[in-house]
């Protein structure tokens, strides 16, 4: 086990890294629709709000907008609860986590009525240390990757106290730790003898860690994104052990909860196992495309997945 870096910077749910080159998004924004069961009939109503970047937003292109993994978990809601559903989606393309949990205190009555919250967030703060990190002279100054860590966790702190404060009682709560975009691009490059992937992960890892964790201690549920689009859903060659590669790195409560140590070393010594989220392994002989040509936001069918992820946590 590589031992775990001690930061200079001490002190995250639906995001993701972004593009190695930065960001470069047409703004994709709030949006209110009305969702009916599949069926068309509906007994009661419910309203899910969600709050994030352009993974919640559904950006996927200039002037072009898929629906959000948020939008098809709220689908989920609708089916699942008989419900016609009030879906208002506060997420902005672009945003770094402060300006998330700003866009939050600005819409506090959506919050406020939200029988769902959903939030994601911190992509954009890890893309931009990302690309200074790349752009430096020298590949040994990580302080953007920790600073941008540092400031993951206080923002993300501030959004999940903002929701425990203001969410209607007996709501149910939904984050999302990261996915990792670009995963073969940093394996490519290396520093000093250590790949940009092996760097990245370190804080990578920690950022998905504090997100569930947090979530957890507030009685919110959390969905890792990293599990589900960089390992496969089978046990791959690369270790043979008989375990799903994914379930060998998905963060659980009832393990990981207080324990950073212990979620750490599992994901450090089965690294092995992640792979680019453009050719996620579904079985032995199918694997499906997760990410646009941007290598950054996920395809129609990575929104499914990934509200599918979300749902098995709890509707």
């Amino acid at each position: 086990m590589k031992a775990i870096r001690t930061l200079a910077v001490s002190i995250f749910v639906l995001g993701a890294l972004a593009a190695a080159s930065g960001r470069a998004e047409a703004a994709a924004g709030s949006e209110s629709r009305t969702l009916n069961p599949s069926d068309g009939t509906y007994t009661t109503t419910k309203v899910v709000s969600t709050f994030g970047d352009s993974i919640a937003a559904g950006y996927c292109g200039i002037f072009c907008r898929n629906d959000s993994l948020t939008v098809r978990y709220a689908q989920r809601v609708a089916n699942a609860r008989d419900a016609r559903v009030d879906y208002r989606g506060r997420a902005m393309s672009g945003e770094i986590m402060s300006e998330i949990v700003s866009r939050m205190s600005a819409n506090l009555t959506d919050l406020k009525a939200a029988d769902y919250v959903t939030l994601e967030g911190c992509g954009n703060d890890f893309l931009d240390a990302r690309s200074t990190y790349r752009d430096s002279s020298t590949c040994t100054n990580e302080s953007p990757l920790a600073n941008a860590l540092a400031t993951c966790k206080t923002q993300m702190v501030r959004a999940l106290d903002l929701i425990a404060a203001n969410r209607k009682a007996g709501s149910t709560v939904q984050v999302m730790a990261l996915y990792y975009p670009g995963l073969n691009s940093d394996k490519s490059r290396s520093c000093n003898g250590m790949s940009h992937f092996d760097i990245f992960l370190d804080y990578i890892a920690e950022a998905n860690w504090f997100t569930c964790n947090e979530a957890w201690k507030r009685g919110f549920k959390c969905t890792d994104g990293m599990a589900a689009f960089n390992a496969a859903d089978v046990d791959t060659s690369l270790d043979a052990d008989t375990t799903v590669d994914a379930a060998q790195i998905r963060m659980s409560q009832a393990t990981d909860a207080n324990n950073f140590a212990g979620y750490y070393s599992r994901v450090w010594d089965n690294r092995a196992i992640l792979t680019d989220a453009n050719t996620k392994r579904l079985s032995a002989t199918t694997t499906a495309d997760y990410l646009n040509s941007d290598d950054t936001h996920p395809t129609t069918v990575g929104h499914q997945r990934l509200a599918d992820e979300t749902a098995l946590q709890g509707l």
